[in-house]
């Protein structure tokens, strides 16, 4: 078997929360703006006081909500799995990491969602397009730096095939039959 290595982004539906979030963070920079205005100039009559809680209440927000825009990379090289988030296409963060052989369970999500929502996990990695996780698979694996993981994310059929490949003979053939 020859190298594989298939690589997948997936951007994050933008949905009714992150509204919620956007507006909760417009209104929460507009009232620090207010306050400091009038901490600053009327109260301590300093306006570059003012000025400073003013940029730094934007440049807050400013972060707040780019941190929103997310989007999910999957990696499988030779049967090893990396899973990164990425905020605003500038900010990069290892979610975890894993080996297809240390996977316990494979599957559709939300066909499992309630069992697996009573099991113990040292981690639970939520990388998916929906918030609902509407077509989204499920696997449990383990890592070195995460332990016993929960991994749900959105892999297309390529990514569903190489990982195939490499997960344990027996959990292959009970979930995927003999093709």
């Amino acid at each position: 078997m020859g190298d594989v290595f298939v690589e997948r982004m997936v951007k994050k539906k933008f949905e009714s929360t992150d509204a919620l979030v956007v507006a909760g963070v417009v209104i929460g920079v507009t009232v620090v703006t207010f306050l400091g205005f009038f901490v600053g100039l009327l109260i301590i009559g300093m306006p570059m006081i003012t000025l400073l809680i003013a940029a730094g209440a934007i440049w807050g927000g400013y972060k707040l909500i780019s941190m929103r825009m997310l989007e999910f990379e999957y990696s499988l090289t030779n049967g090893f799995v990396t899973v990164d988030k990425i905020m605003n296409r500038s900010t990069r963060k290892r979610m975890t990491s894993f080996e297809c052989d240390s996977c316990e369970d494979i599957g559709k999500y939300t066909e499992n969602e309630a069992r697996l929502k009573t099991r113990s996990f040292d981690t639970r990695v939520f990388a998916t397009q929906f918030a609902d996780h509407r077509d989204s698979w499920y696997m449990i694996v383990r890592s070195g730096k995460t332990g016993k993981t929960l991994v749900v994310f959105d892999p297309d059929e390529d990514l569903r095939d190489a990982i195939k490949k490499y997960i344990p003979r027996p959990l292959k053939f009970e979930k995927f039959g003999r093709n």
